[in-house]
């Protein structure tokens, strides 16, 4: 076992690193600012996400059944309405109950079982030699909000979010002006020796993609890549190819035969191209999908911006324009030209945090979208008998029921269990979890809940202490193909209040390394692949994570990197991540998406007094607070 940050065991309990006193948190710094190290969740570094603790209920019973659930403490309590999650959208069912309702002094309980509320929505701090510096451990961004249904942007819109700003909040020459560019790590272990190549192409989203693929670029660049002379060529002719490889098909044709093969199975069969271009482009959309390509449909892969497609007629190449066809299997959200922008800080921590200002405003001081970034919640403030809402965290409910004038719930905290009741009842949590969770849905409704197997995900934020090894590469993003980390991203150049991105190489930046446990070529299912991989990251110690950590970073910039530099790490581990989207390759293709048959819509149907919401309802990881809440 390597203990190169000098970390112990020990130093990690309940994920608070100990060992980095000097520079991550340290308590008597904490404490000296008036926080409560034991009860403030975003200082907290080591395993966070899904962190020790949060899911021991839930597994339980899972694994085990309810036969535990009899000896429990009725504490008599009595609510409107309960909610069993405090994520974006367990949070938006509180709000949206308490501003529909004519009563007078709702009493609303919101219940997680994580030690901090936002959901995925994760909020991550570090103190970096007495600097705070904030990131996100989870939802990134707001992505084109000008797609949103009405409800959900005039919810954004209400809590004082305005996009407009973000267009100079954003620094959009912010890494060009300093001669930082984006790039791809070729690791030793894969491709024989470390290497950074720069202005390799990204996907077609990106501001400078018709640049870097113009061919002096690429002939510039292949002559880096450690590629064969043929998969340098090859390299070339996937951005560069205008042949229509499917040219006997109709666009309907065309479209259902790429949502039938894979992305793999496309640029092998119909491009001939070899493993070496294949291999590159297998982990491209792990962050988005969880699977390699060879588990993405090749339609798939072109929304998502990957290349080899461009005779196929899909976008008209005098117009810009998409052919009607195409469009119509496209939803408002790939469609949008609005640049990927809308970030604060926190990533959508602050979504949360908005929300739970404006139902517990002594918890959250402040009144703005500026003020919010470096507001301190008292988490002290939000549990309190006297207040109508309440959020009660570390709390996991193990059975909702409906009975005479109500609902009943029984929720486990620490090794207690309790009921209480409430009017009504809304499930904003895992569809997985409300298989079990409510015991009276019928068989068809519990199988369709069961079909949401979550993404599992690890998003790691390494704090360092400047930027200097970034600066000496030319470096802010690089894509790493075939690594256990398969990007390395300084965080979106933006400001907002009294948070100022970094100027200067001296100043602290934060790191975001992502990894997706994926089995390729197995013959799996996404879903198959999905349970495996949510085995695989619980089983990886910390110390583990760590050793992986640095090793990659040491791996892509050599003695530029600095272990001294870093001031500390966090492993937000996402056993149930994204909602599960559905893939054509194993689900089908649906033309009515919101169709009575689909297992998503089955799933969300509430019983009694008992509704369903949360981002599964909707079958899409991007609509978390979009839900009707019943």
């Amino acid at each position: 076992m390597k203990n190169r940050l000098s970390i112990t065991r020990r130093d990690f309990i309940n994920g608070v690193s100990y060992g980095l006193a000097a520079s991550v948190a340290p308590i008597d710094y904490l404490r000296a600012n008036g926080i409560d190290i034991e009860n403030y969740p975003p200082a907290l570094t080591g395993i966070r996400g899904n962190h020790p603790g949060s899911n021991d209920f839930a597994h339980r019973l899972a694994f085990n059944g309810p036969s535990f659930l009899n000896d429990y403490t009725d504490t008599k309590e009595v609510y409107d309405l309960i909610v069993v999650g405090g994520g974006i959208s367990g949070l938006s069912a509180a709000y949206f109950y308490q501003k529909r309702s004519k009563k007078k002094n709702l009493k609303i309980l919101i219940i997680d079982n994580h030690d901090d509320f936002g959901g995925h929505a994760k909020r991550n701090e570090f103190n970096v030699d007495g600097k705070t510096v904030i990131t996100y451990g989870g939802s990134q961004s707001i992505e084109s909000p000008g797609s949103y249904e009405k409800v959900s942007r005039d919810l954004l819109l209400e809590l004082g979010i305005d996009f407009e700003r973000f267009y100079t909040a954003y620094d959009f020459n912010y890494f060009s002006d300093r001669g930082l560019k984006k790039g791809v790590y070729f690791n030793a272990d894969a491709y024989g020796e470390s290497q950074i190549v720069k202005n390799m192409p990204g996907d077609k989203f990106e501001l400078d993609y018709k640049e870097s693929i113009k061919e002096e670029n690429l002939r510039k660049v292949i002559d880096d890549l450690p590629f064969s002379s043929s998969g340098k060529e090859d390299f070339i002719r996937i951005f560069t190819d205008q042949t229509d490889y499917l040219s006997d098909m109709t666009m309907e044709e065309k479209y259902s035969k790429l949502i039938s093969i894979s992305y793999n199975d496309y640029l092998q069969e119909y491009m001939g191209f070899g493993s070496e271009i294949i291999d590159f482009y297998q982990d491209r959309l792990w962050g988005l999908w969880g699977v390699g390509t060879d588990s993405i449909s090749a339609f798939g892969c072109w929304v998502d911006g990957l290349p080899g497609f461009e005779g196929l007629g899909f976008i008209d190449q005098n117009t810009g324009e998409l052919h009607p066809y195409i469009l119509s299997k496209m939803s408002k959200n790939s469609t949008s030209e609005e640049p990927y922008i809308f970030h604060f800080p926190d990533g959508n921590a602050t979504v949360a945090r908005l929300l739970v200002r404006k139902m517990l405003p002594n918890a959250i001081p402040g009144s703005t979208m500026d003020d919010i970034v470096t507001a301190q919640v008292d988490y002290n403030q939000l549990d309190l008998p006297d207040q109508n809402t309440r959020i009660r965290l570390n709390s996991t409910v193990l059975e909702t029921k409906n009975v005479d004038g109500g609902v009943e719930v029984l929720y486990g905290t620490g090794e207690q269990l309790y009921k209480i009741r409430s009017k009504q009842c809304v499930l904003a949590c895992d569809h997985r979890v409300t298989q079990y969770i409510c015991p009276e849905l019928p068989k068809v409704q519990k199988e369709a809940l069961a079909n949401n197997v979550r993404t599992p995900l690890v998003w790691v934020q390494v704090a360092m202490r400047n930027w200097k090894m970034l600066y000496k590469n030319g470096v802010y993003r690089l894509y790493c193909p075939q690594a256990f980390f398969n990007r390395i991203m300084a965080d979106f150049p933006v400001s907002i209040g009294d948070v100022r991105y970094p100027q200067t190489e001296d100043e602290p930046v934060v790191l975001w390394l992502t990894h997706c446990s994926a089995f390729p070529n197995q013959g799996l299912t996404n879903k198959e692949q999905f349970m495996k991989a949510r085995k695989r990251i619980l089983e990886i110690s910390y110390q583990e994570y760590e050793d992986l950590i640095l090793d990659h970073l040491a791996g892509a910039f050599g003695s530029d990197f600095k272990v001294e530099d870093v001031a500390g790490i966090t492993i937000n581990r996402w056993a149930h991540g994204y909602a599960y989207e559905y893939n054509e390759l194993f689900d089908g293709d649906f033309d009515d998406y919101e169709g009575p048959n689909m297992p998503h819509v089955i799933a969300r149907k509430g019983i009694g007094n008992i509704a369903i919401a949360n981002s599964d309802s909707r079958g899409f990881c991007l609509c978390g607070w979009s839900n009707q809440y019943g």
